[in-house]
């Protein structure tokens, strides 16, 4: 009985490492996909341009951070075949929604102290969930 119990606990952490790892590349394959959207039209990267709006995009923020867990139930269906599928999967976007309730607070926080608390990638992220 230990012995189950102990591959049951290896397989769970398994699987929250790749479905941790998954959630990464995702993000990190659109903030990618932005960079070369902006380029590839021949547009320079110019960081200071056109100012953030920052209270329709901590606004914005906040919101995907509720809709993260749209789908869920349908997601746990399709992917979640086992508890600690199911359990990875929640857990993800529990860390997704959690980041993108500190870009919102870091945008409310710009609006009062000014655009320098938010780091380039911020301005970035914050500028493309306003278009």
């Amino acid at each position: 009985m230990r012995g189950s119990m102990g591959l049951r606990k290896r397989i769970f952490t398994l699987s929250s490492a790749i479905i941790a790892g998954l959630v990464t590349i995702a993000i990190g394959l659109i903030l990618w996909s932005t960079t070369l959207s902006s380029a590839s039209q021949g547009q320079a990267v110019k960081p200071q341009q056109d100012p953030v709006q920052l209270e329709q995009a901590a606004d914005q923020a906040a919101d995907l951070s509720e809709d993260v867990y749209s789908g869920l139930d349908t997601t746990k269906k399709i992917i979640g075949k086992t508890e600690a599928r199911n359990q990875a999967i929640e857990t993800g976007r529990d860390a997704a929604s959690q980041k993108l309730e500190e870009l919102s607070d870091r945008a409310q926080q710009a609006e009062t102290h000014g655009e320098d608390v938010l780091s380039a990638t911020d301005k970035r992220v914050l500028k493309h969930i306003t278009e």
